[in-house]
């Protein structure tokens, strides 16, 4: 069989990608930089280049375009941000202080990710595979939260106003938006929005 130039390229490509060496971290962390400030369609290859001050050889040898580089950007961020709700502790552990420390980490998770969610929020709709990485995201991080709350239910003395599965849907689309609004504001803007959205998460749950 002959193998292409491209071909070859591709499989390199690849190659580089499944070991996630430290160059490729480097790139997509300047390429989210870029995303950030200045949205998807400003930054192309050239100003992801410039900012990680490498060559478009280089550059290449990792992504094979733009998009690419915005799915790998996508993966890392959606990682970052389930596990920040992630939620660990024995059973025996008080939940109403793991609600409190995961509350803030993932409210957190937003502030510093803001404008690249939303970027993923707005490619969701226009690329099937950022689509698909969006949408199995938001369902994983639903079944978790819900998970948790119906721990809650089982071990604490709470009065919850309505089933888990949609005090975890609201919840969560509750410090979402309303954190990703809160990216350019003040610190204490910010943790004055945390203490209020933990606040209202404890009272949908019920805790008393």
């Amino acid at each position: 069989m002959i193998v292409t130039t491209s071909q070859a390229q591709e499989r390199a490509r690849t190659a580089r990608k499944n070991n996630d060496g430290p160059r490729r971290r480097e790139l997509i962390r300047a390429a989210g930089v870029c995303f950030a400030e200045l949205g998807y369609d400003r930054t192309t290859v050239e100003v992801i280049t410039s900012r990680a001050d490498v060559s478009r050889a280089t550059f290449y040898a990792y992504f094979s375009s733009r998009d690419e580089m915005f799915h790998a950007v996508a993966d890392e961020v959606c990682e970052e941000f389930l596990e920040s709700q992630h939620v660990k502790g024995p059973a025996s552990e008080d939940l109403r202080e793991v609600l409190r420390t995961t509350t803030k980490a993932f409210v957190e998770a937003v502030y510093a990710n803001g404008r690249v969610l939303e970027l993923i929020e707005h490619r969701a709709r226009l690329d099937p595979e950022v689509g698909r990485t969006w949408s199995a995201v938001q369902t994983r991080l639903i079944r978790r939260y819900t998970r948790f709350i119906e721990r809650i239910n089982e071990s604490c003395d709470v009065v919850p106003c309505a089933s888990p599965a949609r005090i975890a849907q609201t919840l969560a689309d509750a410090q979402l938006a309303g954190a990703a609004r809160l990216v350019d504001a003040t610190p204490r803007e910010r943790r004055r929005y945390t203490s209020d959205v933990t606040a209202i998460s404890e009272r949908l749950i019920g805790f008393i």
